[in-house]
């Protein structure tokens, strides 16, 4: 299912979508036969209201597990966000350190961004941290936790290198995990038979026209594949064509190359 992820989204869903709606008719055709009409029709009074059951409880399911990995997305792009702009705050604090620890603190922020932009980003695709780029962290790491005050003339702005290394280390850790984690096999199991059994809910409904019915089918099927494959994209969010972008830290790149090195 990830090569669909590749693809532009709109090529992916009408590849899933045609595959569906061909399947769903066919099985709408198979398995009401020569059903007349007026011997469907006497399915709407009772079956529309458990119909309209089954839909709400789909509706609330989708729209919670949505939310859920949207939310999940959103705090993702943040701590993104929080770990380009603590290591901007460090590139920038480093001036306050003696000449010597200053060019090895920028030097190596120099070499952390540009590893995590141009080789932990692929990784991130497998679920993976690159290597190289951890040693540079590790590296990044160790010259705070060695710096003494009295090599600093001002221990505040030392306190806050300090913060901003440990928020740094926790917003890394979590885009690792972030590119780890997805849901469980279990809810896409009870995703996907509510979809199936919400459509052949339509099988047992009629009208007098039966491409009117084929169309209204074929409509409610694409529904649900766009809404399945939003939550597969979401649920990827460093796979394929949507994917999240190390956009985050351009911004610091650039100012980054306008320094001095």
């Amino acid at each position: 299912m990830k090569v669909f992820l590749e693809l532009p989204f709109l090529v992916s869903i009408l590849i899933l979508s045609g595959v569906s709606i061909t399947i769903f008719l066919v099985a709408e055709k198979l398995i009401r036969g020569k059903a007349a009409h007026e011997t469907m029709i006497e399915n709407h009074e009772v079956g529309g209201f458990l119909y309209n059951a089954v839909c709400v409880i789909y509706a609330v399911l989708m729209a919670f597990v949505v939310f859920v990995i949207w939310n999940n997305q959103d705090v993702t792009n943040n701590k993104i966000e929080g770990e380009a702009n603590n290591l901007l705050n460090l590139y920038y604090d480093a001036s306050v350190f003696p000449d010597s620890i200053k060019k090895e603190i920028q030097s190596t922020i120099r070499e952390y961004v540009k590893s995590v932009v141009k080789d932990e980003w692929d990784s991130l695709r497998e679920g993976k941290k690159d290597e190289e780029t951890q040693k540079i962290f590790i590296k990044l790491n160790r010259i705070y936790m060695t710096a003494k005050p009295s090599d600093v003339p001002n221990t505040e702005v030392l306190a806050q290198c300090t913060k901003n290394i440990h928020e740094i280390r926790e917003f890394r850790r979590h885009r690792i995990n972030a590119s780890k984690q997805s849901m469980p096999d279990i809810l896409w199991l009870v995703l996907i038979l509510s979809s199936i059994i919400l459509v052949a809910f339509t099988f047992f409904f009629s009208t007098k026209k039966k491409w009117h019915q084929y169309v209204m089918t074929a409509f409610l099927v694409f529904v649900s594949v766009l809404v399945l494959y939003l939550i597969f994209v979401l649920d990827h969010p460093f796979v394929g064509t949507d994917a999240i972008k190390p956009d985050a830290f351009q911004p610091l790149i650039d100012i980054i190359n306008r320094q001095p090195n």
